[in-house]
């Protein structure tokens, strides 16, 4: 009898498993996003801060994260099913860390995006929402040998590929960077 019990169990866990399996390999991101949207329109995004090439780097870097994850073709606005409209709020530039004598050791560089995903058809908002990100870098040192994870990878220096050049521009990018991911991420979990 327990034997038999055995076998009962085995053949619903294995049933749940073959289940669990092809219910889970049809599930899809781009399938939270509404049925009428197919495609986005992603004008240049306003900048209202100092910060020059901003607005430029940012709209790429959307309009590249989109584009890779392949879920809304990108289009003009003539023939759109949704547009994405993004103002630059704010981007500072402060300390952000101090050394033994109380001098900056780190600063902090951070932009704020307000995003706003419309449905063209039917003239409503998915999306509005303001998406922050920063990069940390040091004026003193070189990116590649500064001793800060400029990009919050877990990868320090020497051994990060993507940490070189001018320390700022690179805490800008990693700014930009973070708040694309954020942005594309907010559109596939829109239901």
């Amino acid at each position: 009898m327990i034997m038999a019990l055995k076998r009962k169990l085995k053949k619903i866990v294995n049933s749940l498993s073959i289940f669990m399996l092809v219910g889970c390999s049809y599930y899809s991101m781009a399938g939270s996003i509404p049925a009428n949207i197919n495609n986005v329109y992603i004008p240049l995004i306003e900048n209202d801060t100092a910060e020059f090439e901003i607005s430029e780097n940012l709209t790429s870097k959307i309009t590249q994260e989109i584009a890779i994850q392949n879920i809304l073709k990108i289009t003009d606005d003539s023939n759109s099913d949704s547009t994405i409209l993004g103002v630059i709020t704010s981007a500072t530039d402060g300390p952000f860390t101090f050394d033994s004598n109380e001098q900056v050791d780190e600063y902090r560089f951070s932009i704020s995006l307000k995003i706003l995903w419309v449905d063209n058809e039917n003239e409503k908002n998915l999306i509005e929402k303001t998406f922050t990100g920063f990069g940390n870098y040091s004026i003193n040192n070189d990116p590649s040998s500064d001793g800060i994870d400029n990009d919050n990878d877990g990868i320090l220096d020497e051994n990060d590929d993507d940490e070189f050049g001018d320390s700022r521009e690179l805490a800008i990018n990693i700014a930009i960077n973070k708040i694309a991911s954020d942005v594309v991420n907010s559109i596939l979990s829109t239901w």
